[in-house]
């Protein structure tokens, strides 16, 4: 097993270490399970939660063992970039990687636990979404562009979203934050990417239509785009999209 620890956890080693037989124990509350599973732990009195990834086949053994960092070291590495570019994500607390006959097999992510509710629930699953939030995702997706970052999952459910209200006796409305989640495919620049990377980076934000033209027109408006084009532009986008995932 091969261990890396945050050097502001290394008084943690011995008891990361034991995660990953823990979670096979069943300890721990379960989270999230699907392709991968993601168990909350109390670990010296912090909330922590342990990412284990999907198993990989015969030929991503190979891959990943030579040829391409595996999921858990970028999603280590990725979550360090994004706080160093001032994006907020999950604090990075270790990362390990399990080998069979020398071949890597699973990963595991260590962070610590973020509140946050997820920004699909606030905005894809409500008819009347608050127009509000749709503006301070667009800004987001914008500031994220302007430092070079282009999340690789970029759709709505890899948006924590926290509301900060006004301060009081102060008349404004509420605001937003975010931290940005699963953030292990993503990409970076020097400097904004091209505007056809940055169009191309929104094709998953979400398949509801009214939303993804609003997010969209909202975006183009923040780069002083045509907006009408944009959306024609993002549409067809999006469309290919979900043709290529159907013949998946």
């Amino acid at each position: 097993m091969k261990q890396i620890v945050d050097e502001k956890y290394q008084h943690l080693t011995d008891e990361i270490a034991r995660l990953p037989q823990r979670m096979a124990e069943g300890e721990g509350e379960l989270v999230y399970d699907s392709r991968n599973r993601v168990v909350r732990f109390i670990i010296d009195g912090k909330p922590m939660m342990v990412k284990r990834f999907k198993r990989v086949n015969a030929v991503q053994q190979v891959v990943y063992t030579f040829f391409r960092k595996t999921k858990c070291e970028r999603a280590f590495l990725f979550a360090h970039e994004f706080l160093i570019r001032g994006i907020n994500t999950p604090q990075p607390v270790a990362y390990m990687e399990e080998h069979h006959h020398g071949l890597f097999t699973t990963g595991y992510f260590v962070s610590l636990e973020v509140a946050g509710t997820e920004t699909s629930l606030l905005l894809r699953e409500v008819q009347d979404y608050p127009k509000d939030l749709a503006e301070a995702v667009a800004r987001q997706i914008m500031l994220m562009h302007s430092k070079g970052i282009l999340h690789g999952d970029l759709n709505l459910s890899n948006f924590l979203c926290n509301t900060n209200p006004p301060a009081l006796g102060d008349e404004t409305e509420a605001d937003f934050s975010f931290t940005m989640i699963d953030t292990n495919r993503s990409h970076f620049t020097e400097g904004m990417p091209t505007d056809e990377q940055c169009l191309n980076n929104l094709v998953r934000l979400t398949h509801r239509r009214d939303l993804y033209e609003d997010l969209i027109r909202r975006y183009a408006h923040l780069r002083s785009w045509d907006a009408d084009a944009t959306v024609s532009q993002a549409l067809t986008l999006l469309t290919r999209f979900e043709q290529r995932k159907l013949k998946l």
